[in-house]
């Protein structure tokens, strides 16, 4: 029974940890050129690290091996690219 219990907690957190993956083909697919920062923030969450590039901003969200790579300029998206979605 206590191993039941254990296998079914495990498979739930499993199940939860992928459920807050933002970092997916489909959100990827949602960005586009001119979309603001906050928008991006609602669909992908707050970025892991941005850094000034001369006047734009360059911006990473990370999750394990994917990540996505957002320049943005005036708080818009100028170009983006991922790697290793799921």
């Amino acid at each position: 029974m206590l191993k039941k219990i254990a296998f079914s907690l495990t498979i739930i957190s499993l199940i939860s940890l992928t459920a807050c993956n933002k970092l997916t083909q489909e959100n990827y697919g949602k960005l586009t050129i001119g979309m603001e920062r906050n928008q991006v923030e609602s669909l992908l969450g707050k970025p892991v690290e941005c850094q000034n590039i001369l006047a734009a901003m360059n911006c990473t969200w990370q999750e394990g091996e994917s990540s996505i790579n957002i320049q943005f300029l005036n708080n818009k998206i100028i170009t983006f690219v991922a790697n290793k979605l799921k």
